[in-house]
């Protein structure tokens, strides 16, 4: 029969946690915190609803469970680029296909909602959510292999899986009392990316999706993989146009210090969460960024430093470090789709 199982299967607590901090990232919209990431459950039910979107699939399962009674099930994936990474595509599933899904349940109990870790078809295929995080030291320059000398090439984020899935909420800004403000009414589900809003800078420097960049004669080229995303960094100027139109992603000029990459970006449009998780940003942000290259090339060091004199006391930096995958094929973009993007608000506020 075709049943939902709600025992836990496994506890993962003691056994994975250390394996996990071992691991490349996937990227995830929104946290993952509303999920137990250390039990897994099994359903197994019919498809009655596939949604191949972005920013998440959702899968929708009736089920049957002990009474006899028929239940629906929401599973929650990655992107469509992460299930692509997996070799899940669109028509991996249709309605009135049965499968059977190892997975996180949500920690409200009267939520039938669960975190995808695998999933078997009923003709046998396997697709397991671990194997997102494969591709990248698949794709990656391996020692002894030539990395970028000009900070060209197609680079992820170097994290844990388990810090993409989870966010502790917004890091400890230094703030000014409009700033304070905000944070003190601060709500994860007011993350912009509910409303299919996009990371402007610096948010988009820290994307756990592939960068490609590349460049000419007068300018770097940043493709972001999630959003579609094109940035142009104009080189051999410090020169700015007198009528920049604000934006979420400013005017960038850029120079070379040394073997140091410098990239200096004003002109923005004030914006929700501009200056980062939980904090907003005015027309007057600015954001500086310095690029280096370690390991030969196989490893690229990018810290920024964002000043907003509306809601930072003072310059606010961080660091992330991104990773040379020449071997990795980017997935073109599908836009956000809305009702995705939203949609485990809505069930975790039922």
């Amino acid at each position: 029969a075709i049943r939902v199982t709600t025992k836990l299967i496994v506890s993962l607590s003691v056994l994975t946690i250390g394996a996990l901090l071992t691991w490349p990232a996937a990227v995830a919209h929104h946290s993952r915190v509303n999920f137990d990431l250390d039990a897994v459950i099994e359903i197994s039910g019919t498809v009655a609803r596939w949604q191949y979107r972005n920013p998440h699939a959702f899968l929708h399962l009736d089920v049957i469970n002990d009474e006899g009674e028929t239940e629906r099930w929401v599973v929650e994936l990655g992107s469509i680029v992460n299930l692509k990474q997996i070799d899940m595509h669109r028509d991996t599933l249709a309605v009135g296909d049965t499968v059977t899904v190892l997975a996180n349940p949500e920690k409200n109990p009267r939520n039938n909602y669960v975190f995808f870790k695998s999933l078997t078809t009923d003709d046998g295929r396997q697709f397991a959510f671990a194997d997102v995080f494969k591709y990248s030291p698949n794709a990656a320059a391996k020692p002894g292999e030539s990395g970028s000398t000009d900070f060209t090439g197609i680079w992820d984020e170097v994290a844990t899986p388990r810090s993409s899935l989870i966010t502790a909420g917004p890091p400890d800004y230094p703030v000014t009392a409009a700033g304070k403000a905000i944070l003190d009414r601060y709500d994860p589900a007011e993350e912009p990316g509910n409303t299919c809003g996009e990371d402007g800078l610096p948010k988009l420097i820290r994307s756990l999706y592939a960068i490609v960049i590349t460049k000419d004669a007068d300018a770097y080229y940043q493709e972001y993989e999630f959003y579609g995303v094109q940035r142009t960094i104009h080189m051999n100027t410090r020169e700015r146009p007198a009528d920049i139109a604000p934006s979420d992603y400013g005017h960038s000029i850029g120079w070379m210090e040394g073997d140091t990459l410098v990239v200096d970006t004003i002109g923005f449009k004030p914006a929700k969460w501009g200056i980062g998780d939980g904090l907003d940003s005015s027309e007057q942000k600015r954001v500086v960024e310095r690029y280096v290259l370690k390991d030969e090339g196989r490893l690229m060091e990018v810290t920024y430093t964002v000043t907003d004199p509306v809601y930072l006391a003072e310059p606010f930096s961080q660091t992330h470090v991104k990773r040379f995958v020449p071997g990795y094929e980017i997935t073109e973009y599908e836009p956000c789709d809305p009702e995705a993007a939203r949609m485990h608000l809505d069930i975790e506020q039922n």
